[in-house]
């Protein structure tokens, strides 16, 4: 099997150190329980005036973060935002980082798209189905469906072949 050439590169994180919670002496504080109102308002606060908010949010929709307040936003509201931001999107960037194993949080056509792409291509199911959080059988399902799909309707598939056909599959040795 082989991988795509990485296009994408890994995230910057160096807004990390000028968040507003940075070398804060309790960072526990931005992971109120439920019922801690008042914890929960004094942590949403800070995140308000802090200049990397939205790099925060970004990250933590990104990386599916389920836990603590990020970018302002407790993990229900960040739930309600990651769905609307994925209706009906689809980025072949996001497309081809997933495809190289980077974790980030995608629409139902860029899921479908990395499945068709990684049957085009025959890629290492290890490095691309944790991006999509399903298991090695269901991503064996998952890439037989496309190339059936292939083999019936190739016409709908351009975007998905042309990002096939831009990246010339590289062998790579994969961690076991």
């Amino acid at each position: 099997m082989s991988t795509i050439t990485s296009i994408a590169t890994r995230r910057d994180h160096t807004w990390v150190q000028r968040a507003a919670c940075a070398g804060t002496d309790t960072p526990d504080r931005f992971y109120p329980l439920p019922d801690q109102a008042e914890e929960t308002r004094a942590a949403k606060a800070l995140c308000g005036n802090c200049p990397v908010s939205d790099e925060c949010l970004t990250e933590a929709l990104e990386t599916n973060d389920r836990y603590g307040i990020r970018g302002g936003l407790v993990e229900s509201e960040r739930i309600v935002l990651h769905r609307l931001s994925t209706v009906g999107r689809w980025e072949e960037d996001r497309v081809v980082a997933a495809l190289n194993g980077r974790a980030v949080h995608l629409s139902r056509q860029e899921k479908h798209s990395v499945c068709v792409v990684a049957a085009i291509l025959d890629l290492d199911l290890r490095i691309w189905a944790p991006v999509l959080g399903i298991g090695r059988k269901r991503a064996l399902t998952r890439v037989r469906e496309a190339r059936a799909q292939l083999d019936a309707q190739p016409v709908l598939l351009r975007r998905e072949q042309r990002i096939a056909a831009a990246f010339s599959p590289e062998a790579t040795a994969v961690a076991a």
